[in-house]
């Protein structure tokens, strides 16, 4: 496919490079022969031609907005993501209509104003009145939209005191090239952590303090759990580079920065299946799965990508998200949990008894 798109694209510069080749000949040829250049003829063609491309471009603009909207996102499932949309949509209409207007008048103008015998440039110095519309005009589109964007914003980043106490908290760390994902448990407490050699280790990347019991039934799943109309605040973090956490169709986006905290604050509301029945209306979502056998909504997940170009595998940063219709679903997974700490106390206490055996040796070497 890669290969066959490259012939294909050299063969249409090679293609341009001809005819070029061939007007700039015609070109030269009929200036040996002494032919008079004829300026109005070509002033017909070139505006018949720019009236062509407006009329091919209109077309090809609605053509190919009827193939690639539907391949879009679907709705965004969660309350400040709907916000971003229609700020989205209203821009996209005004700069839409401005775009479509300016450029019927600009090829028009090119085929309506061609060179003719007799006709004379109109001059036209100013109008202060048109001015006045063409400069008020845009002024208040762009305040309305700046407006609207600033509510937006304040929207997505409340302050910690305007968020909701009654909150679910999700602990994100990048690293290269996987996510970790940490839940508190059933306390609802994260254990603590500590940056220090001692702590950080291969089996305890984050530093957790084992030995706090806050930290000791702390939930680091393979995947991300979400309530549906629950508020949400995702902390974030990064190991060692740059990353991007985001959550396309909650409209989520923030980066991941070593050394700096983040965060972001969202409001999921539609849960997994409640995306599912309204893809199975969609047409383009009703085509077979290969790999499934199955239509493509029915194997549909929420994902987690990284957008931040952090190394040769960063296309693997990938990770299934989980939206449940309500609390009790979500506590029906989280207490079936086993705590992270549990799955690695073995390995850990190993650990333990190493180190002691070598102070020991250590001591004893001392002693002989």
């Amino acid at each position: 496919m890669g290969i066959t798109l490259l012939l294909g694209l050299l063969a249409l510069i090679l293609l341009f490079y001809v005819l070029f080749r061939i007007a700039r000949t015609s070109e030269l040829a009929s200036i040996l022969r002494g032919d008079i250049h004829n300026y109005q003829y070509a002033s017909k063609v070139n505006g018949v031609l720019m009236m062509a491309f407006l009329i091919i471009g209109l077309i090809m603009i609605v053509y190919s907005s009827m193939i690639y909207i539907p391949k879009m996102l679907p709705e965004a499932a969660s309350v400040h993501g709907a916000k971003t949309d229609r700020l989205f949509n209203i821009t996209l209409f005004f700069i839409g209509v401005v775009f479509v207007l300016t450029q019927i008048v600009l090829f028009y103008f090119s085929w309506k104003y061609r060179e003719k015998e007799g006709r004379k440039a109109f001059f036209y110095s100013h109008n202060n009145m048109l001015e006045v519309v063409w400069t008020l005009i845009p002024a208040v589109v762009m305040t309305v939209l700046v407006v609207m964007g600033l509510q937006t914003w304040f929207s997505i980043f409340p302050s910690h005191d305007e968020m909701p106490e009654d909150r679910l908290e999700i602990e994100v760390t990048a690293k290269q090239f996987n996510w970790i994902v940490r839940y508190a448990g059933m306390d609802g407490e994260f254990g603590p952590r500590m940056i220090d050699t001692n702590y950080i280790s291969q089996t305890n990347e984050l530093g957790i303090m084992w030995e706090n019991k806050a930290s000791q039934d702390d939930i680091m799943p393979k995947e991300i759990h979400l309530i549906k109309d629950k508020p949400t605040l995702v902390r974030l973090g990064a190991l060692d580079v740059l990353h991007s956490f985001y959550l396309p169709h909650f409209r989520v986006k923030m980066d991941c920065v070593p050394g700096l905290p983040t965060s972001f604050y969202f409001i999921p509301t539609k849960s997994t299946e409640d995306m599912k029945e309204i893809l199975s209306t969609q047409k383009e979502w009703q085509k077979i799965n290969e790999e499934t056998g199955e239509e493509e909504w029915k194997s549909f997940k929420y994902e987690l990508a990284c957008t931040e170009l952090c190394g040769k595998s960063h296309y693997a940063m990938q990770m299934d998200v989980i939206v449940h219709e309500n609390e009790q679903k979500f506590m029906e997974w989280a207490e079936a949990q086993t705590p992270y700490y549990e799955s690695i106390k073995a390995t850990l206490d190993q650990a333990s008894i190493e180190e002691v055996e070598v102070e020991e040796n250590t001591i004893a070497e001392k002693s002989n």
